[in-house]
C-alpha cells in the first residue's frame, strides 16, 4: 500500500487500506495514524467540551493502534458540528466512530446525526448496539455531482462544504470519537444508482470502492453472548427441576405403594365375623345363679329360726 500524504491548509489527502481519505479528524485529541494509515488531524473546533475520559479503559473491538481514536471524544450540552470542504465530485463514503466508555445501560445517551440537515442516523444508543467501552462505527455512503448532494436517498443542493452536526436528542449530550470521508463507492456502483434501493447506515458487510480493489476498513463482528433464556435453562434451575421431579416421583412412588397396600388390603378377609359376647356367655352365667339360689334358701330359714 502506497502512502501518499500532503500536508497543508486543505484536509490530509493519503491513499490508505480503504481508497483515498481526503479528511479525517481525531475528535478531542491529537494528531494520530491509525493502523490501516488513515491520518487524522487534531480536533480543529473549540464548540464543546474535549475530553480524554476513555483512556481510563482499553477500548475493544478495536486495533491497539485504534483504540486512542475511541478513547477521546468531543461532547457539548447541544448540538455542535465539524465543516468537511469537499471539492471534487464524486462518491464518497463518511465513517463516524464512537464508543461509550461513561455511561453503563442502554437509553442514558441517545442522539442523532445530520449531513447538511440530512438525517443519517436516528436516535444512536452506542451502549446499546455495542456495550460499554467497545468500538462502533456508522458508515455512510454519500454521493456529490453537479452541485448537488445525495445521501440516504435523499438530495439537496452542495455548496463545497459537507456540515457533519451531532445533533441533541432523547438524552444525555450528543458526542463523537473520530471520522474520516473517503472518496469511492458502495459495491462499485454510482450512489445515484442505487439510492432508490433499501438503505441503511448499519451495514455488516464490507463497502468496496470502485476507485480501488481495496475495501472501507471494518471492525470485527461483535460475539453475541448467549441470555440464559436463549442459552437454555441454568444448571441451578435445571438442579432445582430435577429435584422437583425427582420429590414428585418419590411421592408418586409413596402414594402408589399406599394405593397398593390399600388395594391388596381389601382384597383380603378380614377373618370370620366377631361372636356376639353377650350370646356366647348367656349359657354359663346360669349355673353361678342357681348356686347362688340354693345357698340364698338355707340361709334365709336359719335367720327365721334365729
Amino acid at each position: 500500500i502506497t502512502l501518499l500524504a500532503i500536508l497543508c491548509t486543505v484536509p490530509t489527502v493519503i491513499t490508505a487500506e480503504g481508497g483515498q481519505v481526503v479528511y479525517a479528524v481525531n475528535a478531542g485529541g491529537e494528531n494520530h495514524v491509525d493502523s490501516n494509515g488513515i491520518s487524522y488531524l487534531a480536533d480543529p473546533i473549540q464548540v464543546g467540551t474535549n475530553s480524554d475520559y476513555g483512556r481510563r479503559q482499553s477500548i475493544s473491538r478495536a486495533q491497539p493502534e485504534d483504540g486512542l481514536l475511541y478513547q477521546t471524544e468531543r461532547w457539548h450540552d447541544s448540538s455542535f458540528s465539524y465543516n468537511i470542504p469537499v471539492k471534487d465530485d464524486g462518491d464518497y463514503v463518511l465513517v463516524l466512530k464512537f464508543a461509550e466508555v461513561y455511561f453503563y445501560g442502554p437509553n442514558l445517551k441517545v442522539f442523532n446525526i445530520q449531513l447538511n440537515d440530512h438525517s443519517i442516523v436516528q436516535d444512536l444508543d452506542i451502549f446499546n448496539l455495542v456495550g460499554h467501552s467497545t468500538a462502533h462505527d456508522e458508515i455512510i455512503p454519500l454521493s456529490i455531482k453537479k452541485g448537488k448532494l445525495s445521501v440516504m436517498g435523499e438530495y439537496s443542493t452542495f455548496n463545497g462544504i459537507l456540515k457533519l452536526e451531532m445533533v441533541k436528542g432523547a438524552a444525555d449530550n450528543p458526542k463523537i470519537c473520530a471520522f474520516y470521508l473517503m472518496k469511492g463507492s458502495v459495491s462499485g456502483k454510482s450512489y445515484f444508482e442505487v439510492n432508490t434501493e433499501q438503505t441503511t447506515h448499519r451495514l455488516n458487510i464490507l463497502y468496496k470502492l470502485a476507485s480501488s480493489k481495496n475495501y472501507v476498513p471494518k471492525l470485527p463482528e461483535i460475539k453475541k453472548k448467549l441470555s440464559p433464556d436463549e442459552d437454555g435453562v441454568d444448571d441451578d434451575e435445571q438442579v432445582e427441576e430435577d429435584d422437583d421431579d425427582s420429590t414428585e416421583d418419590h411421592t408418586d412412588q409413596k402414594k402408589s405403594s399406599t394405593q397398593s397396600q390399600s388395594s391388596r388390603k381389601s382384597k383380603l378377609k378380614s377373618g370370620p365375623p366377631a361372636a356376639d359376647p353377650y350370646a356366647e356367655d348367656s349359657g354359663s352365667l346360669v349355673m353361678p345363679i342357681m348356686i347362688a339360689f340354693g345357698l340364698f334358701i338355707p340361709t334365709v330359714i336359719c335367720l327365721c329360726r334365729l
